[in-house]
């Protein structure tokens, strides 16, 4: 009986392991970094999606339709923290990505001969 139990509890979670791995590689939408500001956001041809940003208190700052494939750029933000979320015809939610913008200060010393 103990020998029954623990094969069904290893098939029970291979078996979620390949449904999760199968989502990722069918997910229809792609958010990748470009650059220090910038995502490019690309989803399956005649895919109709929508891609929406929020700022840290859930403010709606952007929202619209893609149907292939959009730059984002985000270097008129402010410092703070913001989320994309990309939805499906449905609304429903496809995939996120949360980011923080933050600026650095640097100072360097150099000595002029």
């Amino acid at each position: 009986m103990k020998n029954f139990i623990a094969a069904f509890m290893f098939a029970a979670t291979m078996s979620v392991a390949s449904v999760a791995s199968a989502a990722e590689l069918t997910s229809p939408v792609n958010i990748e970094q470009v650059g220090k500001m910038k995502f490019l956001v690309r989803t399956e041809p005649k895919s109709s999606l929508i891609v929406i940003i929020y700022d840290a208190e859930n403010n709606i700052l952007y929202n619209e339709q893609i149907s292939s494939q959009k730059l984002f750029s985000f270097a008129d933000l402010s410092d703070g923290k913001y989320r994309m979320e990309v939805l499906d015809s449905r609304k429903k939610l496809v995939q996120s990505k949360s980011f923080n913008i933050q600026t650095e200060v640097k100072r360097d010393l150099v000595a002029i001969q």
